[in-house]
């Protein structure tokens, strides 16, 4: 049974049974994470269940532990609720981190555990009683918090199964051990129903994890260019529009396509100029830190988008470095592939100008470093005083 620790030290988490391995990347890991905030109305009537029943039992066996154990378990059911609150405003707040996300796991997994030990606290004990009243409303209430357990806790399946253990197993053999042929019975239906619990448990994690998987594949193909995995067209529309309008940041955009690209793939093939376009995504991502973004629009054009620019010989800087990086040679089959790069940029103050309009003016910048043979050139608005962003003025 891996734990979030052990997930966290797993780029792609592995977690086995029944024969067939199951992946938690970092992202299905978060998602399955923040499902845990979204159990407010079951822990609220799980909580408000426990009180009723727990002060029943009181009532009628005088029991000091029982009345402890429910009120503990009210106010773990409380506690829980406010976690979940806590838990989802940080979800809304801000990007989770996997060790956020590992947090939440272990804080959400320390109330679960204590409702469930109050839980069985209560019906264990209400076993050691000859009261069949009390009887009744204590396997109701293991029955219903084990299966509300198997449906709502179990994306993250190390809780789910140590809830249900704590919860049951104890009330299980406190039933076994009362002694009659109606108890014994109870007793096997309780062992069966713990067993089917936790393979619906496991049945319902593997669904939703397919599931995640399945949408977070979606949403990757919608927004990264299948052939080298940098982002699109739709992606860089998106994060522009993302940046805020401020008057004293720049926003640079970076414009370039290959010189000579069809010629490397009439003389070496296709497939080499794939590879080809592969190897610079892959240095345009070893280049570039965040928040800059790499986005392959179409063929051998590709874009930079540089935000949050305070000083213009940043941007320069920038061009200048993903230039020389991407004109060494490449390694492809048994070939050294070179390759020119036609690079133009513009910058502007960030939301002053659309998308459109400011890769229209880098495109113009890079026409022209065509037209002289390939290289850097830049096009910046007329209207726009670089001088009061320069750091060196």
């Amino acid at each position: 049974m891996l734990t979030a620790p052990d997930l966290q030290r797993v780029p792609n988490h592995v977690l086995e049974g029944s024969g067939v391995r199951y992946r938690e990347t970092d992202e299905v890991f978060k998602t399955l994470v923040s499902e845990l905030h979204s159990t407010l109305t079951p822990t609220t009537i799980m909580g408000m269940t426990i009180l009723a029943v727990g002060l029943f039992a009181y009532e009628s066996l005088g029991s000091t532990v029982v009345l402890m154990a429910t009120i503990s378990g009210a106010i773990a059911s409380m506690a829980k609720i406010a976690v979940s609150l806590a838990h989802r405003r940080a979800d809304v707040t801000r990007r989770s981190t996997v060790a956020d996300a590992a947090r939440w796991e272990r804080l959400q997994g320390l109330f679960i555990f204590l409702i469930a030990a109050c839980v069985g606290t209560i019906a264990t004990l209400a076993f050691a009683y000859r009261d069949l009243s009390v009887h009744m409303l204590a396997a109701a209430l293991t029955f219903g918090y084990c299966a509300g357990v198997t449906v709502r806790i179990s994306v993250r399946p190390w809780i789910a199964a140590t809830t249900l253990l704590i919860a049951a197993l104890p009330t299980t053999m406190s039933i076994l051990l009362y002694g009659d042929t109606a108890h014994l019975i109870l007793g096997l239906l309780s062992v069966i129903f713990l067993m089917a619990a936790m393979q619906s448990m496991l049945h319902v994690y593997r669904t939703t994890v397919r599931q995640i998987r399945l949408f977070l594949d979606m949403e990757h193909q919608a927004r990264h260019d299948p052939l080298t995995g940098l982002l699109n067209r739709a992606a860089l529309s998106e994060a522009y529009r993302g940046l805020g309008r401020a008057d004293d940041v720049l926003t640079c955009v970076h414009c370039f396509d290959l010189d000579g690209f069809k010629d490397i793939n009439d003389r070496f093939g296709h497939a080499v100029g794939d590879a080809l376009l592969k190897g610079i995504a892959g240095r345009l991502h070893d280049a570039l830190a965040a928040p800059d973004i790499a986005v392959r629009i179409g063929g051998d054009e590709f874009v930079i988008l540089q935000p949050d620019v305070r000083d213009p010989d940043h941007a320069d800087a920038l061009a200048r470095r993903v230039v020389d990086l991407l004109r060494a040679p490449y390694p492809i089959a048994a070939e050294e592939v070179t390759i020119g790069i036609s690079f133009g940029y513009t910058m502007a103050l960030s939301g002053s100008l659309t998308l459109e309009q400011m890769m229209a003016t880098a495109d113009t910048a890079s026409y022209r470093a065509k037209r002289n043979g390939g290289g850097i050139d830049r096009e910046i608005p007329a209207m726009l005083d670089l001088g009061r962003f320069s750091i060196a003025a």
